[in-house]
């Protein structure tokens, strides 16, 4: 039975990337109808000079350290978890777990999806103020957005006013 679980995903999976590929607006049409349209324009703006900022990166690409569990993709509810990535992470040490995109590129040069080696480099040329440690990876494979929405979501921005972070960075898988 785990065997046939398991292939099942990975047909599930392979199916959706060459979907997205050969046929991108069908595609598109179809996960795009999986998110709610906001009428409103949420206004935030930086009350002091970015480098004076802390940064933080927030991405549904799957991104998560090698030494964390990877995210639980073999379910069709999804995983809303979270994984925290420190600002010290190497990028050597991180990996990428997802199926409804082609992971490859990612895991070749992880900042595609998540460039936290970039913002290391900013923070310490002083063109941000600090790079928080509380980056975080989730895994938005998944078609029941409602735990993301009424869990996950308010979950991390407690979490980031809490750490102080003023500029979130958000990167999609």
């Amino acid at each position: 039975m785990r065997l046939l679980r398991k292939l099942y995903f990975f047909l599930r999976s392979k199916i959706a990337i060459a979907w997205s590929k050969l046929l991108p607006a069908s595609y598109n049409k179809f996960t795009l109808s999986n998110t709610k349209k906001h009428t409103y324009t949420p206004e935030a703006g930086l009350t002091k000079p970015l480098n004076e900022c802390r940064v933080a990166l927030i991405t549904s690409a799957g991104v998560h350290l090698k030494t964390d569990p990877p995210f639980h993709v073999e379910t069709l509810e999804g995983d809303p978890s979270i994984r925290i990535i420190p600002a010290d992470a190497a990028v050597e040490d991180l990996s990428v777990t997802h199926i409804y995109y082609d992971t490859k590129h990612a895991k070749a040069d992880i900042s595609i999806v998540f460039p936290l080696e970039q913002l290391q480099e900013l923070a310490t040329a002083g063109t941000i103020g600090s790079l928080s440690n509380l980056n975080i990876g989730v895994n938005g494979g998944t078609l029941n957005h409602t735990p993301h929405e009424v869990e996950t979501a308010p979950m991390v921005a407690r979490m980031m006013k809490e750490e102080g972070v003023d500029i979130a960075l958000l990167t999609p898988g």
